[in-house]
């Protein structure tokens, strides 16, 4: 159970864009009868154990979250569901979601399990990619753009396929935010070649390394 979230911000997926940095995803309900909650169904209990301890009384949107088990074992399909004030269904199934980040073995190994800070890592973006469309990004999907940024340097003489680094606000709160917002969207693919079909899927994970260490070379 989800309790405090702002429902005239917060939808299905942006809640999504926040628990899926603690474990697979299943299932999604707001519930219209209880204003400002919701039900999750994760993969596993250690997955919703992850997001209790990780995530309980963050702030976002003015509000404060607060997660619990429920007594329910698992979500049922709603085949018609009621829409939230952003005009979102309600209701939403991420089983078959290619943004769940623990779908095996290999892929839940590369997640770093950290509780929410102001600095994120970004990875999976246009190669090219500078500050100036870093800002606009965030701005343009609602988010606080951030106060710092940093593009790591390539580390191939040919070119990377894809680029990464970090972004950094002066506070928890906007960098949460932020993340719920940005996290999972959309970039346009610069190559001529690829004709719009496959853009970048811009990806963000809270970082345990602050900007300042970065800058003066600290690991």
């Amino acid at each position: 159970m989800v309790y405090g979230l702002n429902t005239d911000t917060v939808n299905p997926d942006r809640l999504f864009n926040l628990l899926c940095l603690y474990g697979n995803v299943v299932r999604i309900k707001f519930l219209m009868s209880k204003e400002g909650s919701a039900m999750v169904q994760m993969g596993d209990s250690a997955s919703v154990g992850r997001v209790i301890n990780n995530l309980s009384n963050v702030q976002a949107f003015g509000k404060r979250l607060q997660f619990a088990v429920s007594k329910q074992a698992y979500l049922q399909e709603v085949h018609k569901p009621r829409s939230l004030p952003d005009g979102t269904p309600s209701f939403k199934d991420y089983s078959g979601s290619r943004n769940n980040r623990y779908m095996n073995p290999e892929a839940a190994s590369k997640n770093r399990i950290l509780p929410p800070c102001k600095t994120l890592h970004y990875f999976n973006a246009p190669p090219k990619m500078n500050e100036a469309d870093i800002r606009d990004l965030f701005a343009r999907c609602g988010g606080h753009p951030p106060d710092e940024v940093v593009i790591f340097p390539s580390k191939s003489f040919t070119g990377e396929k894809s680029s990464s680094g970090l972004v950094q606000w002066n506070n928890k709160t906007d960098a949460i935010e932020a993340l719920m917002f940005v996290n999972h969207a959309e970039v346009e693919n610069p190559d001529i070649y690829s004709d719009g079909k496959y853009p970048f899927i811009f990806k963000l994970c809270f970082s345990m390394n602050p900007i300042s260490d970065e800058r003066h070379g600290k690991e």
